[in-house]
């Protein structure tokens, strides 16, 4: 009778690792069935992007046709410390982004320089901290920006800020 058993035993366990051995083949054909299937539509999404990049309009993020007839002049980087801190350090380099250039940019931009460093003396740096604190004080250098240059100058933008 022990042999009865042992040769059920062994029948049932190799019909199990059959079974087992068949789900994993089958499995494994499926995921790689999938994955293909995936792989490819995503290539022609890759595709269709790019196409659809190349047909958008010129005018399209930013009116890309007003900056380029725009005129950008780059601004020397300023450094200066914060208000509240005398060891808080503050340096931007920022470019600003002109209409119409007018005749005397250099000393306008140069007044922009000391009108923006007059303002980030008065910043305490709780003000600047985050996203939203970055947001607020890009926000109102534009403001005083544009208030500086008589409307010449669209915007400043922000190339690198560090805060030390």
């Amino acid at each position: 009778m022990d042999e009865t058993i042992s040769d059920n035993d062994q029948k049932s366990a190799s019909l199990s690792t059959g079974y087992f051995l068949l789900a994993v083949v089958v499995l494994t054909l499926a995921a790689a069935g999938v994955g293909f299937v995936l792989g490819q539509q995503l290539l022609l999404r890759g595709a269709g992007t790019e196409a659809a990049e190349q047909a958008k309009p010129a005018g399209y993020l930013g009116e890309r046709l007003k900056m380029e007839s725009s005129k950008l002049r780059p601004l020397t980087p300023i450094v200066t410390n914060l208000a509240g801190s005398s060891s808080t350090w503050i340096r931007i380099e920022a470019s600003l982004v002109f209409d119409v250039v007018p005749d005397d940019a250099d000393a306008l931009v140069a007044r922009i320089t000391e009108d923006i460093v007059a303002f980030l003396r008065t910043v305490p740096i709780e003000r600047i901290q985050g996203a939203s604190g970055f947001q607020h004080l890009s926000e109102d250098l534009n403001d005083r920006v544009r208030a500086r240059s008589d409307g010449n100058v669209r915007e400043i933008i922000i190339q690198g800020l560090i805060v030390e």
